[in-house]
């Protein structure tokens, strides 16, 4: 029965229509339950999901958070209504399906047919978790049989069987099993796992086998058939009863990640490596190698030049991009050998673009190392070794760069020859453990660091490490790569009597230092510690070299296996998915737990089963989806997002949000509905899935359902201001973010809302909740929670901001602590770290945070702070942006707007599909956030929405395919910078053609840092081009007073605001307040520039045309003036 059917089965009219759909998400019948094939499903539902590191609240474990689920049939906590006992038990209401009619149903719905009423062999015997004894149908199988009268055995599907004695098993080839039940009519032998179990014998299943053995000796093994179950049959007898454990010699293969057995034995044999014990080594076939080292036939070797020392020649490639991203996002691999010592690099990368990058820190690198140059580089024509870049950094330091020839990998075989090397030993170490793609990039870096010491300079008796390092390699801390570890677990502080260690699995070597890879379980996260113990041979690991008699592979429907992790051959989880399951159950009535005697025995223990250990088996893979769901039907057929459902209404229990009571009469009951989003990190990997409650707030009535709703939000040059102060001040930035943050905000009306889709009360189906504060949606719920947010800041010393209410200032002892508020994000920092680490601890202690951390990414903002600057860029979104109108594959311009062009109301031109037009304004009027080059052009465009036409969308592709070219361009604010404020205005005077209006543009500056700027159409027509340019200067004036009452709240004096203009006459009447022809019309609120200048609170000052900076928020220019204006901006890519 999937999951979906168990969440919605308090709800019969969505739970019929799924029965009668036949739709089934993850089965979870048990072990011993064969399910017919559902072609293609598991494939569809699960090529979107992933597996990512947890962040935040993901870093709890799924039992941990199931312990505070709350079941709204019983009343108590383990577990949520459709997992209730007492559901399934006697009839309560109309809602409780009987036990049989229940089973009856789920059985159609989840397509399951139990292997006692389908098996059509008498003479195999299938091995059966759910069958309480030993049985068979067939009298002869057995001896010393005792008649037994009265007693039947009941089946899965309702059907019964009578027992007509028992006796012991007599059947060559299995032990003689005691007390095995003889049924009338049953046409299939049947072992039962607990009674194994219970006479002291051991099962453990794999993939394709399961084996049973008591200490070292196995008594029987059993094989997976067609029909997915496990069945021991007589005519394949096993061939040895003793379990057979890998030798030294396969172990160190497997360690040394699946080299060659000859090259093993010229290890020992030339004594090439520390740490390799003397092994007897014949050449085997590995399976593991076999699948994943296929090869062509080989070409006949081309005679090549040799070199005479390291670093004389450097061969390089790239690999990718790799189908699956690694987990950190990365999708190519790029590769370096020395050819020499053949000692090779791997690095991992984003996009090719950042290949030269790579080069040039490695080059610098291994030179320092040696102290010698590189004298010759080798490459293929690809554009990340073929460009400017290289040829600048090539002839800075006198390399010589070779290329191979189009289309001839064979002329740079060497690295081409590693890359095959590296990524077989990678592929067949993650095919032998079973270990997620995701993890591929941790499988290449083992795989080099391996291969740099076990491979054989060709021609030597040294290894590359040799060769390279002047000394033998050490491979006795070698590891089986995806082995289980154990990590000493550092939490802190810890008790007495917790647990020491905490279980991972093995990934690799630091590059760093000592300590090994490992992956946290626990934490969810890939962690380096020198405190691990691997387990490199698991006992419980059932590899084929174990199963005497091979298994022939059979096609399994996925629906039956562990989750897949986006693709169809690689396991979500990294540990096997069969362990061994409590038979113990909490808080279940006494007739649960013995069964009712009038039905006889059961080999289906339905009442009993578990869902919630069953759900256990994954609860350990922190898994996402990548699909976003459009309803609340479709995301409870999925298990990720049930999760993220069940813990939203978490959060609605923990801080006692709403309460159930009857449906009021007289009162607006306001409907509910699930939003679905994904949460994604600074790189675009989507980390979480977020399920969100919200009230159907636009059925509120006003006055009765709410009063007041303003809350106010700061502004986004409220955030720039603040970075450019962090780098005058020079302290870091932090974010958090409050979880369900408008459910701490009280409610001061009544307010109802319906019970939410999915989680109806099954005893209260027509009751409705009560609020007792905000939820998403009301009208007044971002209002609600600035109050509260507010109230609780003012009472730990913290200051409202008199000039933006989202800002709060403590000061203490000097030392200054600022919180930015935007909504539930908060942005931080303060100058004493002890401030911060307070301003944390306390809001902690108010409310529960989802994220705490360093800034990197707010409202689509990507933030990286180094050292000495801080880099804002909104480049995934701009990728984004590009791909979803479809111009990923046009050609780029250089500007954003051409200079000839005259842009005009078109009345004429065709008419283009406004909501396109719209939609592509305002996600470039999004990117204007960090980019100020876009700022005018996009300005112009947005004056055309009521009536687009096709001349204008032209203009919009074109900023769009500026913005293509300039993907990874952002604003940098360096740490060099001071405190002066500093503004440039300007204005094109009558530019728009059709109304004569201008043009007015500015840009505002912190010391050497781009706060805010701004491109508007001016209100009125202006006569000459001193009136543009003055009004231009008076809303400029504007913004910098602004800047400056902020930066005083922030207790940082700027002094005297200087502002530049191009224009005399403009300077001339703001320092002269005299009427005449050419000013006395201007309206008196343009002169607002005359008082800041006569107090000296603004100085104006000339500035030429060519250096003016505002000129390109108000006009077209050509290619060299824009890009030395955007220069002058700050704006750039990271890399300059």
């Amino acid at each position: 029965m999937t999951k979906g059917i168990r969440m919605m089965n308090s709800s019969t009219n969505i739970l019929d229509e799924i029965l009668e759909t036949g739709i089934r998400g993850k089965d979870t019948a048990g072990i011993g339950a064969s399910f017919l094939p559902y072609k293609n499903h598991a494939t569809k539902k699960n090529e979107h999901v992933k597996f990512v590191p947890a962040r935040g609240e993901s870093s709890i474990n799924q039992g941990e958070k199931k312990k505070r689920w709350k079941c709204h049939n019983c009343g108590k906590k383990g577990h949520i209504t459709p997992y209730c006992y007492r559901l399934y038990g006697k009839g309560r209401n109309k809602y409780s399906l009987p036990r049989k009619e229940w089973v009856q149903k789920n059985t159609v719905a989840s397509r399951v047919v139990f292997t006692s009423l389908k098996a059509t062999t008498c003479e195999g015997w299938y091995f059966d978790s759910g069958c309480s004894r030993h049985m068979t149908g067939k009298k002869s199988n057995l001896t010393d049989i005792k008649e037994l009268n009265g007693s039947y055995v009941t089946f899965g599907g309702g059907a019964k069987g009578k027992i007509t004695g028992k006796g012991t098993l007599k059947v060559e080839g299995l032990p003689n099993l005691q007390d095995v039940l003889l049924v009338d009519g049953l046409t299939v032998n049947l072992i039962s796992i607990s009674q194994l179990c219970d006479e002291g014998m051991r099962v453990v299943f794999s993939r394709y086998a399961c084996i049973v053995s008591t200490g070292d000796s196995k008594i029987m093994q059993g094989t997976r058939s067609s029909d997915n179950c496990y069945l021991w049959d007589p005519e394949k007898p096993l061939k040895a009863m003793t379990i057979k454990h890998n030798d030294d010699a396969t172990i160190w293969h497997r360690k040394l990640g699946h080299t060659n057995f000859r090259n093993l034995q010229q290890l020992i044999s030339k004594n090439a490596v520390k740490g390799l014990p003397q092994l007897e080594v014949k050449e085997k076939t590995c399976g593991d190698c076999q699948v994943g080292k296929q090869t062509r036939v080989s070409h006949q070797q081309l005679s090549l030049v040799t070199t005479t020392r390291i670093l004389e020649l450097l061969h390089m490639d790239l690999m990718g991009p790799v189908q699956v991203e690694s987990i950190v996002g990365k999708k190519y691999i790029y590769v370096c050998v020395d050819d020499y010592s053949r000692y090779t690099w791997v690095e991992f990368l984003r996009e090719k673009s950042d290949a030269f990058d790579v080069f040039k820190t490695l080059a610098t690198q291994i030179q320092r190392e040696k102290a010698l140059p590189i004298i010759r580089i080798r490459s293929d024509h690809g554009k990340e070794f073929e460009n400017l870049k290289v040829d600048d950094y090539c002839k800075q330091e006198g390399i010589k760069h070779e290329f191979s020839a189009p289309i001839t990998p064979q002329q740079n075989g060497i690295v081409e020859r590693k890359n095959r090397s590296i990524q077989e030993m990678a592929r067949v170490m993650l095919h032998a453990k079973k270990v997620p793609l995701k993890f591929w990039a941790e499988a290449v870096n083992t795989a080099c660091h391996i291969h740099n010491r076990i491979t054989l300079r060709p021609g030597s008796e040294s290894t590359t490490y040799e060769i390279w390092r002047g000394r033998k390699p050490n491979v006795q801390y070698f590891h089986i790569f995806g082995s289980t570890c154990y990590i000493l677990a550092d939490r802190d502080p810890r008790q007495k009597f917790d647990v020491k260690g905490e279980e991972g699995v093995f990934l690799g070597y630091s590059r760093n230092s000592r300590a090994l890879r490992v992956y946290n379980k626990r934490t969810q996260m890939i962690m380096e510690s020198i405190n691990v113990k691997v387990v490199d041979e698991d006992e419980d690991d059932l590899s084929d070299a174990e199963i005497e008699d091979p298994v022939t592979p059979v096609v399994i429907d996925n629906s039956n296996t562990c989750q897949k992790e986006g693709s169809a051959d690689t396991p979500t989880v990294i540990d096997s998915c069969i362990e061994p399951v409590a038979r113990i159950q909490k808080d279940h009535p006494v007739d649960n737990i013995i069964g009712r005697i009038e039905e006889g025995r059961t080999t289906r223990k339905t009442d009993r089963v578990d869902y919630r250990k069953m759900a256990g088996l994954f609860s350990e893979a922190c898994l996402v989806s990548k699909v976003e769901p459009k309803d609340a039907k479709s995301a409870l057929l999925d298990e990720c997002w049930i999760s993220a459902m069940q813990e939203e209404l978490l959060q609605f229990e923990r801080n006692d949000v709403w309460e159930l009571v009857p449906r009021p009469a007289d009162h607006n009951v306001i409907g509910t509905r699930w939003i679905f989003k994904n949460k994604s990190d600074e790189h675009g990997n989507v980390i979480r899935n977020k399920a969100r409650l919200v009230a159907q707030g636009y059925t509120q009535v006003e006055g009765i359902d709410f009063e007041e709703t303003f809350a106010p939000v700061a502004r986004l040059e409220a955030i720039r201001l603040l970075l450019a102060l962090a780098c005058l001040l020079k302290f870091k930035l932090y974010q958090m973010d409050v979880k369900t943050a408008f459910l701490n905000g009280l409610v001061q009306e009544e307010v109802y809302v319906e019970q939410p889709k999915g989680f109806i009360d099954s005893q209260y189906p027509e009751h409705v909740y009560k609020l007792k504060k905000a939820l998403y949606g009301l009208k007044q719920a971002p209002r609600a929670w600035y109050e509260r947010l507010t109230i609780f800041l003012l009472k730990k010393g913290y200051v409202r901001g008199s000039v933006d209410s989202t800002l709060f200032i403590k000061r203490e002892a000097g030392k200054i602590m600022v919180a930015q508020i935007y909504v539930d994000d908060t942005v931080f920092a303060g100058v004493s770290g002890q401030l911060v680490k307070q301003f944390v601890q306390q809001m902690e202690g108010e409310f529960e945070m989802s994220m705490v951390g360093e800034l990197k990414y707010f409202l689509g903002i990507q933030i990286n702070q180094t050292k000495g600057s801080i880099f804002i860029t909104q480049s995934k979104y701009a990728k984004s942006l590009v791909k979803r109108f479809g111009l990923e594959t046009a050609s780029s311009k250089r500007t954003p707007l051409a200079t000839h062009v005259k842009i005009t109301k078109d009345e004429a031109g065709a008419s283009v599909d406004v909501s396109k037009y719209r939609s592509m304004i305002g996600s470039l009027l999004y990117l204007t956030a960090s980019r100020p080059d876009i700022s005018h052009s996009v300005g112009i465009c947005a004056r055309f929405q009521a009536d687009p036409k096709e001349s204008h969308l032209n203009l919009v592709k074109r900023i769009i395919k500026y913005v293509h070219g300039t993907l990874n361009y952002g604003l940098l604010y360096s740490f060099d910078t001071n405190k002066a404020l500093v503004g440039y205005s300007d204005a094109d005077w009558a530019g728009n053609s059709e109304d004569r209006k201008s043009t007015s543009g500015g840009c505002f500056f912190l010391g050497n840092n781009l706060v805010s700027w701004f491109s508007r159409k001016q209100n009125s027509v202006s006569l000459s081009t001193a009136e543009a340019e003055y009004i231009a200067a008076g809303s400029a004036c504007t913004q910098l007073l602004w800047m400056k009452q902020m930066l005083e709240e922030y207790g940082v004096n700027p002094g005297v605001m200087t502002l530049y203009c191009d224009n005399k006459s403009a300077i001339c009447i703001s320092k002269n307040p005299v009427q005449h022809s050419r000013t006395k019309h201007i309206d008196i609120r343009h002169h607002f520039i005359r008082e800041l200048v006569e107090n000296k609170q603004v100085v104006l000052e000339h500035v030429p045309t060519e250096k003016q900076l505002a000129d390109i928020f108000t006009k077209g220019l050509d290619v060299n003036q824009f890009e030395k204006l955007r220069l002058a901006l700050g704006l750039c890519t990271i890399d300059k």
